[in-house]
C-alpha cells in the first residue's frame, strides 16, 4: 500500500495531545506500506527529529503558512462566508500549496490529512482515497466561547462591553464557518475522523467514525500515595490555545483563592508554552509558570493532583488519560472530561463552578483513601478503554477498509 500522511505540524519531540495523536497515527500508518509524508511545521521549532521506529519513504518539510497584517484577513473575514477565521489567515500564502503540488506523486491508495485547515490549504486535493482527522469539532468550541464572552459581559464599564459584544458576535460567526467548512470536507472526503462518540453524533456528518485520543502505557506510574508538602496542582497544555489560556484564568482568578483558603500553601504549575499574559501568571511559589518542557515525567512525578478546568472544548483530552495512567488523581470540568467514558467520583471529581472545583481539589488532596479508590479505577478504564494498542488496531482496519474499497488498492 502506498500512503500518503499530511500534517499540521511536526511532531517529535511530543509535546502536547494533537501531537501525541499524530505521532501514533505516523507510526502506525507506516507499518502498512512505503509512507510519504508532508508535514507543515512552525519556524520557532529547536529541533526536527525522525524517530527510528517509524518509517518513511519520503519526507518534506514545509515553513508553515504565513499570515499578513491582522487588518487584511480579518476584514477579508468579515465579508466571506464558509472559511473560519484561522483557517483564512493562512490562505494568502500559497508556497506551501505550491511546495506540496510539487513534491507529491500522482495517486496514492490512502492520503491522510492531520487536520481539516491542511486540507484547504494545500488546494483540497484529491489523490487517492481521502480520510482527514477532524480531531475536535471546532464550531462547539466556538459557540462555547461565545456563550463565555456573553457571559462576561455584565458588569463592564462601556467600552469593555462594546469590545466583548463585538468578540461574541465574532466568535458565533466563526462557529457558523466552522460549521460549513466541515461538512465541506466531509463531502469531499471517504472519511472523517472524531476523537469521541459524542463527537460524531454532534456532528451530522454521514462519514464521521471515532478513533480515541490514547495514552501509550508508561514504564512505571509516576503518581504517588502521599501527597506532598507543599501539595502541588498541575495544568499542562499548550498555553497559548485559546481554550486552555481560558482554562489558567478560571484556576488562577476563580478557583486558586478559594483552594487556598482551604489548603494554605499549594502551589499551582502552570506547564506548557505560555503567551504573555500567561506568563504575567508567575508568582512563585504560589503560582509557577513553568513554560514549555522537553519531558513531562519530572513534573507528573511531582504532582499531586491534575486539574483540567477547561470551559472551552470538543474530543477527548489526552492529558486526563495520562493521568490515568500514572495514577496521578484527577478534577475537571464538565467539558474537559467531555467524550471520555468516565463517571464523575469513580474516575475523578467533575465541578463547572470556583466553588465546587476548590472543594473537589481539596477532597482528593486530603482523604487519602478517596485518591486510592480513584486511581485504581481511572487505571483499570484506561487499560481496557484507552492503550494504544487496542485503537491501532482499529485505525489500521479503517485504513485498509477505507483504501480496499478503490480499485487498484
Amino acid at each position: 500500500m502506498k500512503i500518503l500522511l499530511v500534517a499540521e505540524d511536526w511532531p517529535w519531540p511530543v509535546s502536547g495531545g494533537g501531537l501525541m495523536r499524530l505521532a501514533k497515527v505516523i507510526e502506525a500508518l507506516g507499518e502498512l506500506g512505503e509512507m510519504d509524508v508532508f508535514t507543515l511545521y512552525d519556524h520557532h521549532r529547536e529541533v526536527i527529529v525522525l524517530p527510528q521506529t517509524v518509517s518513511v519513504e519520503r519526507l518534506e518539510l514545509v515553513r508553515y503558512p504565513h499570515a499578513p497584517r491582522e487588518r487584511r484577513w480579518r476584514s477579508a473575514w468579515l465579508t466571506q462566508r464558509g472559511v473560519p477565521l484561522e483557517v483564512l489567515m493562512r490562505t494568502f500564502d500559497d508556497s506551501p500549496r505550491l511546495s506540496f503540488e510539487a513534491w507529491a506523486e500522482d495517486s496514492y491508495d490512502l492520503v491522510w490529512f492531520s487536520t481539516a485547515a491542511t486540507f484547504v490549504w494545500l488546494g483540497r486535493p484529491r489523490l487517492g482515497p481521502t480520510i482527514v482527522d477532524l480531531m475536535d469539532l471546532e464550531d462547539v468550541k466556538a459557540r462555547q466561547r461565545a456563550k463565555l464572552l456573553g457571559k462576561e459581559r455584565r458588569g463592564r464599564a462601556p467600552r469593555g462591553l462594546v469590545r466583548q459584544t463585538v468578540a461574541a458576535a465574532q466568535a458565533m460567526k466563526n462557529a457558523s464557518d466552522w460549521k460549513a467548512i466541515q461538512r465541506s470536507v466531509a463531502n469531499e472526503v471517504e472519511r472523517v475522523i472524531l476523537c469521541s462518540e459524542a463527537d460524531v453524533r454532534r456532528s451530522g456528518l454521514p462519514n464521521a467514525v471515532s478513533i480515541p485520543n490514547t495514552y501509550a502505557r508508561p514504564e512505571r506510574s509516576l503518581g504517588r500515595d502521599e501527597v506532598g508538602e507543599p501539595p502541588v496542582v498541575l495544568l499542562q497544555g499548550s498555553l497559548n490555545y485559546t481554550p486552555n489560556m481560558d482554562a489558567v484564568d478560571f484556576l488562577v482568578e476563580d478557583v486558586a483563592p478559594k483552594l487556598w483558603a482551604k489548603v494554605p500553601g499549594i502551589e499551582i504549575r502552570l506547564v506548557g508554552r505560555p503567551t504573555d499574559g500567561v506568563q504575567t501568571r508567575h508568582r512563585p511559589p504560589a503560582i509557577t509558570v513553568v513554560g514549555k518542557v522537553p519531558d513531562m515525567e519530572p513534573e507528573l512525578e511531582r504532582a499531586d493532583l491534575v486539574v483540567v478546568p477547561l470551559r472551552i472544548g470538543s474530543g477527548t483530552r489526552l492529558k486526563i488519560l495520562e493521568s490515568f495512567a500514572n495514577r496521578i488523581p484527577v478534577v475537571s470540568t464538565t467539558i474537559g472530561a467531555d467524550g471520555l467514558d468516565v463517571q464523575d467520583g469513580v474516575h475523578l471529581l467533575i465541578a463547572d463552578n470556583a466553588d465546587d472545583f476548590a472543594t473537589a481539589c481539596q477532597r482528593l488532596l486530603q482523604d487519602l483513601q478517596l485518591r486510592k479508590r480513584m486511581v485504581d479505577a481511572a487505571e483499570q478504564l484506561y487499560l481496557k478503554r484507552y492503550e494504544w494498542s487496542a485503537t491501532k488496531v482499529r485505525l489500521q482496519q479503517l485504513v485498509r477498509d477505507v483504501a480496499g474499497a478503490f480499485p487498484g488498492a
